[in-house]
């Protein structure tokens, strides 16, 4: 049974997903645990089942690495519902809720404004670099004047 269920709802899905997801990802991305196994196992890395959609081929090393998956999300599920942690993620959640959050044409403007500042410094900027760089060329007598 988890603390406090029906509050924080989307924070402690959120969080749940994102961490689960990752681990998935060390579990089966290349040169992950799925990887590791295959080399550990060698030749009696036996195959169930191929094609198997998503991971290629349904093999021992594979299944280990779905059994360490599903052991580590109930691991994080059970983190995820502690009590300092769950009040952490609802209270998050409640004020997330509070902010406001800029409208389409808000963002938009803002965009602008920031894409034409940084426009106008990269042309100040290398404007005064090209000049720097003559002055010091001169100095050095390496420009000839």
């Amino acid at each position: 049974m988890s603390y406090r269920k029906n509050e924080g709802r989307y924070a402690r899905m959120f969080s749940f997903w994102a961490l689960f997801l990752l681990v998935a990802y060390g579990c089966f991305h290349g040169g992950g645990l799925s990887d590791m196994m295959k080399g550990w196992l060698g030749d009696s890395n036996q195959t169930y089942v191929d094609p198997f959609p998503i991971l290629g081929t349904l093999k021992t090393s594979t299944c280990i690495a779905l059994g360490f998956w599903l052991l580590i999300g109930w691991i994080i599920s059970r983190i995820l519902n502690q009590k300092r942690i769950a009040n952490a993620l609802i209270d998050t959640e409640a004020e997330m809720e509070k902010v406001t959050w800029p409208t389409w044409s808000e963002t938009w403007s803002g965009t602008l404004a920031v894409a034409a500042m940084v426009t106008v410094m990269f042309i100040y900027l290398f404007v005064v670099d090209l000049g720097l760089t003559k002055v010091m060329m001169i100095l050095m007598g390496v420009g000839g004047v």
